[in-house]
């Protein structure tokens, strides 16, 4: 029988790891979870040998979502994650009024790539997106669907 593939986690590298624990735990309110530094292993993982990590997990308050945040010493010249370069991703978060999110975001110095934005077509029809910016330049989308308040979400 085959396993059933389930997800695990999802990691940003960044620059500075507790820079950018604080836009997410403490602005879009991810949990602190598990923090630790890397073991012998980590060199022969990333293929650098005597490389070393710093980590740190967050989740969703729900605790569906796993956000690794790793950072590397010495990593390799970064890109521009800003500008959706192949090889780069975003994070997406739905249930939070966008708005109201931007604008504390915003009012805390975090960067975005545009105001709310009304889409008029595809799934998101009639509700709002955004692309924060994360300390990193990482796009972190956050998506209000049209009934999202009806749903019982907030």
């Amino acid at each position: 029988m085959k396993a059933e593939i389930r997800h695990h986690h999802t990691a940003l590298h960044v620059a500075d790891l507790e820079r950018s624990a604080r836009f997410y735990a403490d602005g879009l309110g991810l949990v602190r979870s598990e923090a630790w530094t890397s073991g012998s292993y980590i060199g022969e993982l990333f293929g650098r040998p005597g490389v070393k990590v710093r980590a740190l997990l967050l989740t969703t308050p729900d605790g569906t979502f796993q956000l690794e945040l790793v950072q590397v010493e010495d990593p390799p010249t970064a890109i521009n994650p800003t500008e959706a370069q192949p090889g780069t991703a975003h994070l997406a978060f739905t249930g939070v009024d966008v708005r109201k999110v931007f604008a504390e975001m915003t009012a805390l110095g975090y960067g975005a790539l545009s105001e709310p934005v009304e889409p008029d077509s595809g799934p998101n029809a009639g509700g709002l997106l955004i692309y924060l910016l994360d300390p990193d330049g990482n796009r972190v989308e956050l998506i209000q669907a049209p009934d999202w308040r009806d749903r019982g979400t907030s």
